[in-house]
């Protein structure tokens, strides 16, 4: 308890602003208590675990996967399996979805990652998208129509199933900040510090005595599942998906994104780049929609900004603005050094 305390004093600034954020989150839904602000509330905190699980094996290990729409739509097929033919909750069925993409991104990924760079980026896609087709064509799980899960005579709570949104705003951002803590743990750890070395450069890391192929598929296991979860709860939120929606290559290109916006291999960045990404996409779609097109346009160019003068995403605008910092004083003793000479 001491040392806890002794932690606690030397981060009063970051304990502050933590508790200021953390205040932020919870009054969030009744500051902005419209319907269209609920959903896109919702959707960053899905689209920020989607973030920060494509970045264990996009970020710390540099294996850049196109193909996690295929571990979306796993998380949310099980969750709904579970639901329709078994009758189990979806506490329950979320996590079962898990461990059943944890397990096939373990036999997929033994072959797969033995592949580098655009190779590997490539054979990702192909993967996802021969998915897409099976589940386009099994007619037991809804085929091309997809799966509808309302049902009103469900226990609301028991299967998730809430009648207000905030009530899933407030569900959603207890999973996503478990995420965040998780990547915070690990972050610090022997595994990251391994994935970062891999990433580096995977023939010193192996060199070094690094065994490269264990920590790569066990990143992506990690990384799957924690997509696998995010794709459950969107299910559960939208009540109703198919193929269409969850297992095209546009969504894997905006899992990608999200990481790549906010900081790839940074704990905070994925949920940065959530934040921005939706909220732009969602608002541009509702309010440039209706001029064909034009929101795709905008949001296009604010990709490409960041991108082109932030390539190390968002989170990197700290630096920035502490080496602005750091310029200004240097300047400053320099001013007052001169005046000194003068006098």
């Amino acid at each position: 308890m001491k040392d806890v305390f002794k932690n606690i004093k030397q981060n009063k600034k970051q304990v502050l602003i933590g508790a200021i954020i953390f205040t932020i989150l919870i009054a969030m839904p009744h500051i902005f208590s419209s319907g269209f602000s609920h959903q896109v509330m919702i959707m960053m905190c899905i689209w920020a675990i989607l973030g920060m699980g494509w970045n264990f094996i996009g970020g710390y290990a540099g294996q850049v996967s196109n193909g996690h729409s295929l571990y979306y739509a796993l998380g949310a097929y099980t969750c709904a399996i579970c639901v329709q033919w078994f009758n189990i909750t979806p506490w329950i069925g979320m996590w079962i979805g898990v461990m059943i993409s944890a397990l096939i991104a373990f036999f997929i990924g033994k072959p797969l990652l033995r592949l580098r760079g655009p190779i590997f980026a490539i054979a990702t896609m192909a993967i996802a998208e021969s998915g897409r087709i099976a589940f386009i064509n099994i007619k037991q799980i809804g085929g091309a129509t997809g799966m509808f899960l309302y049902n009103v005579n469900l226990p609301a709570i028991e299967f998730m199933q809430f009648r207000n949104n905030y009530i899933y705003y407030y569900v959603y951002l207890v999973f996503a900040l478990l995420i965040l803590l998780l990547t915070k743990v690990l972050d610090k750890s022997k595994f990251c510090y391994y994935l970062r070395a891999i990433r580096g450069n995977e023939t010193a890391a192996e060199s070094i005595g690094i065994n490269t192929s264990k920590y790569k598929i066990m990143a992506y296991m990690l990384s799957a599942g924690i997509v696998s979860l995010a794709g459950s709860l969107y299910a559960q939120f939208m009540l109703y998906f198919d193929p269409a929606s969850i297992m095209t290559l546009n969504i894997s290109m905006m899992i990608v994104l999200v990481a790549v916006m906010g900081g790839i291999g940074t704990v905070v960045g994925p949920v940065i780049g959530a934040i921005i990404l939706t909220f732009i996409s969602e608002y541009t779609r509702v309010y440039l929609g209706k001029f064909g097109g034009l929101d795709m346009i905008f949001y296009g160019l604010v990709v490409i900004v960041i991108v082109l003068f932030l390539p190390n995403g968002l989170v990197s605008l700290k630096d920035k603005f502490k080496n602005i910092g750091l310029k200004k004083k240097k300047f400053n003793n320099f001013n007052k050094i001169g005046k000194e000479v003068a006098k």
